[in-house]
């Protein structure tokens, strides 16, 4: 369909399972490995940041949270060329995140809402999403069920506080 589109990839989670996510099923699933995500940058998708564990960037310390926006951006460059785009975790990111991001070379980031480049409103898609769900969340004009979809957003990622406290021990809180 010539859409464009940007993968975000958690760069310790490359080719291993999504240990960080709590899962009601206890079923995991496998994320990209190096051959699949070079396949794909040669039919055309391109790729940011996800951060190096998939860890809540506002509760780290500084050399922490400049480990996980650097270190991600400078092994994704070696093997993909030129990456502007980091995705928060958990949608979560605050002035000194920004900070980080912005020094760490990032032109674009995700995940927040605002006006500046950094902070750009993203869709969550989710296993539970359908196809008329999927058309709602990216029509041009918003409408009662877009509302119903950013809500349900909203509430899937307070619940995130589960995954990370499951993290615990994986990050610094």
């Amino acid at each position: 369909y010539r859409c464009p589109a940007i993968v975000f990839l958690v760069v310790d989670y490359i080719g291993m399972e999504n240990y960080w996510d709590i899962s009601i099923s206890k079923k995991r699933n496998r994320h990209l490995n190096w051959n699949q995500i070079l396949e794909m940058k040669e039919s055309g998708v391109s790729f940011g940041s996800h951060t190096m564990s998939h860890c809540n960037l506002t509760r780290l310390n500084s050399e922490r949270l400049e480990y996980e926006l650097f270190e991600s951006k400078r092994i994704l460059e070696k093997y993909l060329g030129q990456i502007d785009a980091v995705s928060y975790p958990f949608n979560r990111v605050n002035t000194c995140v920004l900070k980080k991001v912005a020094e760490a070379g990032y032109k674009y980031g995700f995940g927040g809402e605002g006006t500046d480049n950094l902070l750009i409103k993203k869709e969550a898609i989710y296993i539970i999403d359908t196809s008329f769900t999927f058309r709602v969340k990216i029509a041009e004009r918003p409408s009662v069920l877009y509302s119903y979809e950013r809500f349900k957003q909203k509430v899937i990622n307070y619940f995130t506080i589960a995954t990370i406290l499951n993290m615990h021990g994986k990050e610094v809180l």
